[in-house]
């Protein structure tokens, strides 16, 4: 794909340097790169500026999974790139959407789509929800996100994404697209990509047991006993450990994250719900925890963290399609600690204590289905 300009986004890392510097004892030495491999994306912060100038970029192909769409600017792009001759497929979440919101949320962003000669089709039922968010374009840039392509998730949310240039990592996102569009099975292998239903769970709970000093998470959403009693153990080994989820009430319905934060605050986990008002453009906006992030032992040798569509909750490691990524550019951890703590600054939303029993996942697919249909009823 043709360069596109991030204009203030940053990019990690370029730096070249004069010769030795002094730096502290156990952080670990920046790198110099020709050529960065990983972008971070923040959002609300960053908009729609990255995303836009990539597909406009975007010159021979754009694969998309998303769980939900529809913000008129990236349907636009999507549509101008299809009538410049660029092949445009998105494969979507539908199965697990009720009937109702199929057809009031999800059909006419894919109708207007469908109009412009893109190809649409919904992702294989065979996965309880394919919550993925991710970009391939031109088979040499990936997009990897937390967020949706909503209008809501470029003012209201906080999210993260990674751009990738790294082959590997491209090349694998474009083959499991491949993959799902023709229903065909396939296990990924790249080490830095987590896929669920795959591996996230083996990846995600050896970043939690490998962290030595620090670990901050965020998660919309969390009930999965065994990562959460990864984070218990690891303030156990005292390792400062810090948890910031959604508030999951409303329509006179309690915290659906209460137990997970009962359970964690019992094994001394810093665990907490945040919703918070900000001013963006001039206009108030009440932030939501939408970002899956986990941070580990920032500023060390052994620093890195992940990015992606995946919870701490058991339908989305064991039975969603997800995908997400684990970085290490300094650059990219230094603003994700800075964001981490200027939100965790923000005034906490109490949470009523719920100590029911976090209920385990494995053998429980069936149950944790049914549960789930149930609240979209």
């Amino acid at each position: 794909m043709a360069g596109f300009e991030l204009g203030c986004l940053m990019t990690v890392p370029i730096r070249k340097t004069q010769g030795p510097r002094p730096r502290r004892q156990g952080v670990r030495k920046r790198e110099t790169s020709a050529t960065p491999s990983h972008t971070l994306i923040v959002e609300p912060d960053d908009g729609r500026t990255l995303l836009l100038n990539a597909l406009q970029a975007a010159s021979k192909s754009i694969e998309l999974t998303i769980y939900e769409l529809g913000d008129p600017e990236i349907m636009s792009a999507l549509k101008a790139a299809q009538g410049r001759k660029v092949a445009v497929r998105v494969l979507y979440n539908w199965y697990s959407f009720p009937p109702d919101v199929q057809q009031r949320e999800i059909m006419p962003a894919i109708q207007q789509l469908k109009a412009a000669g893109i190809e649409c089709q919904p992702a294989p039922r065979n996965f309880e929800v394919t919550h993925e968010k991710a970009f391939v374009l031109d088979d040499s840039t990936a997009i990897v996100m937390s967020f949706n392509l909503t209008s809501e998730s470029f003012s209201d949310t906080r999210d993260f994404g990674i751009v990738t240039t790294v082959q590997a990592e491209v090349a694998e996102i474009a083959a499991v697209f491949s993959a799902d569009w023709s229903g065909t099975p396939i296990v990924p292998q790249v080490a830095s990509l987590v896929w669920s239903p795959v591996n996230s769970r083996v990846k995600l709970t050896a970043l939690l047991n490998g962290a030595q000093q620090s670990l901050d998470i965020y998660s919309e959403e969390a009930d999965d006993p065994g990562t959460l009693g990864a984070m218990v153990a690891a303030a156990k080994r005292n390792v400062r450990v810090r948890f910031m989820a959604a508030v999951l009430s409303g329509q006179g319905k309690a915290n659906s994250n209460a137990r997970a934060i009962t359970y964690l605050q019992d094994g001394k986990v810093n665990a907490v719900c945040k919703s918070f008002p900000f001013v963006m453009a001039g206009v108030q906006h009440q932030m939501y925890i939408h970002a899956k992030m986990a941070l580990a032992d920032y500023q060390t040798p052994n620093a890195r963290a992940y990015i992606g569509s995946e919870n701490f909750s058991c339908v989305s490691l064991d039975d969603n399609r997800e995908c997400g990524i684990i970085v290490t550019e300094p650059g990219i951890l230094d603003r994700l600690q800075a964001t981490y703590d200027a939100d965790w600054a923000k005034p906490s939303v109490p949470v009523t204590p719920d100590s029911t029993p976090l209920v385990p996942c494995l053998g429980n697919t069936a149950a944790r289905t049914r549960v789930r249909v149930k609240a979209r009823a």
